[in-house]
């Protein structure tokens, strides 16, 4: 599972402290909610219908405080005294991380309206083959965060390593739909492989979305003068 408890300490420089501070509550609010869709997964998998519309509402939840911050930053933003850029890279930041929460929201209500103890058992392999990736990619841009946090070389690589698991579950995402279509074409109810399918899209958006904020940091660093 992923964590964040260094992404807030001193930075040197005062730019790069206020971006990454202003944006802490906010992105330790989305890793748990990549966190949550996992054990999500989990429990769709083990054919838990009570557990997984449990564990939706709670993604909902999470991701409706996520909402909240998310205002709150933008709104605290109408006052501040900081430079327009780094203002813009404030609102780029936070609109890309949210984003990640707003796509596995959507995939975890999609998936409860199939029957999910029907989902046959290589789509359940592949569910979490996804959501393993996910967690890998996610955890590499925390990595990139604290590089940057920390003043660290490494920051544009471990950027790179996002950019490399992004396209490690794309590959996944199109070897699934295309066992997710076979289930369509043998399965008795529609709307289970249309919503899969759905669902799927879903959270190789949301890995898009951690690429996107990584590729932020990575631009922030460089504008900072960090090199590899």
């Amino acid at each position: 599972m992923l964590g964040s408890s260094h992404i807030g300490i001193w930075m040197g420089r005062r730019a790069e402290k206020e971006i990454i501070a202003t944006c802490e509550k906010h992105l330790e609010k989305i890793f748990s909610i990549v966190n949550k869709f996992k054990t999500f997964i989990d429990v769709v998998c083990d054919g838990d219908v009570d557990g997984a519309k449990k564990l939706a509402l709670e993604i909902t939840e999470l991701e409706r405080e996520a909402d909240e911050i998310k205002e709150a930053i933008i709104e605290d933003l109408m006052g501040s005294t900081l430079h327009p850029m780094d203002q813009d890279e404030i609102i780029q930041l936070v609109l890309s991380s949210d984003d990640i929460a707003t796509e596995l929201k959507a995939a975890a209500r999609k998936i409860n309206f199939s029957h999910i103890t029907e989902i046959p058992e290589n789509i359940e392999i592949g569910l979490k083959q996804m959501v393993v990736t996910l967690i890998e990619e996610t955890a590499a841009l925390i990595a990139t965060i604290e590089s940057l946090v920390n003043n660290r070389s490494d920051v544009v690589e471990n950027a790179e390593i996002t950019e490399r698991l992004e396209e490690k579950i794309d590959d996944i995402r199109v070897d699934l739909l295309a066992k997710i279509l076979d289930w369509g074409d043998a399965g008795a109810h529609v709307r289970d492989f249309i919503m899969m399918k759905e669902a799927v899209e879903n959270i190789e958006l949301s890995s898009d979305k951690v690429e996107d904020t990584a590729d932020l940091i990575r631009a922030i660093a460089i504008l900072r003068g960090h090199r590899r």
